[in-house]
Parts: C-alpha cells; sequence; structure tokens
C-alpha cells in the first residue's frame, strides 16, 4: 500500500481540469496543518469565499473532503489539489492512516473516566463490532 503523496497522484484524483485549476490556487491556501491522521486546510476562492479541506488516506486512496459546491458533491476539487501542492512545496504530506494519533491520546487522557464511559456507551449502543470487543474484554 503506497500512501506517498505526489503530483501525479494529485493529478489522478482531480483529473486534468481541476489539477490545471488547483495550481493557481496555491497562494490561496490561508491556512495549513499536519494533523496525527489528516491534513485541515482553509482556502480562499472565488468571490472570497474559504472552503475547508480535509484531506487524509483511506487505505491506498488520497481522501480530500472540500466544503465547496463542487467538493461537497464529492469530487477531488481544484482546492484539494492546491492543499497537496503546497503540502508538497514545504516538504510535508499527508499522514498514513496507521500514524499513532497522538492529538487523540492525549485527548482521551485529559477526559474524566465519566465522560470517557458515556462517549463508549454512545459509540458501542450503535456498533455491534465495538460492542462485541467491549463485551469480549
Amino acid at each position: 500500500m503506497s500512501t506517498d503523496l505526489t503530483t501525479e497522484l494529485l493529478l489522478h484524483r482531480a483529473g486534468t481540469k481541476s489539477y490545471w485549476r488547483g495550481l493557481t490556487y496555491r497562494d490561496s491556501v490561508l491556512s495549513l496543518r499536519v494533523h496525527s491522521r489528516h491534513v485541515a486546510a482553509r482556502v480562499r476562492g472565488s468571490e472570497d469565499a474559504v472552503y475547508t479541506i480535509q484531506m487524509s488516506w483511506s487505505g491506498p486512496q488520497l481522501v480530500g473532503d472540500c466544503s465547496c459546491p463542487h467538493g461537497s458533491e464529492g469530487f477531488f476539487c481544484k482546492h484539494c489539489v492546491a492543499v497537496g501542492l503546497v503540502l508538497l512545496d514545504r516538504g510535508l504530506t499527508v499522514p498514513p492512516p496507521d500514524a499513532e494519533d497522538v492529538e487523540l491520546r492525549d485527548r482521551l487522557r485529559s477526559l474524566p473516566a465519566e465522560v470517557l464511559r458515556d462517549l463508549l456507551y454512545e459509540q458501542a449502543a450503535g456498533d455491534p463490532a465495538v460492542r462485541a470487543r467491549i463485551m469480549q474484554a
């Protein structure tokens, strides 16, 4: 499974038109943060709209979610391309899906036990696999 971010991958995911439009949006990336398992960014679009982007891996597939109209329809849009290109320009990448989620571990450590039990109960009540794991522990 390859989780290498490349310009070729961005072109493949977005298609020619969105890729070339994304090239012109690199300077529109307002913020970019690499988290433990995903990248979060904000990009200024046309007419001063600001879109939120999240990029991560789903297995070997690079997934880009954007709040723009094209992205909201499930497409890997020009804003996702711009974020990917800025990552590459900065020598960064989208973390692999199996990276340790340090942020989540730290947050869970800081929560009171009762809050953790309530959160886990909510998850287990709606997910038979989680419930089964808890019942077997």
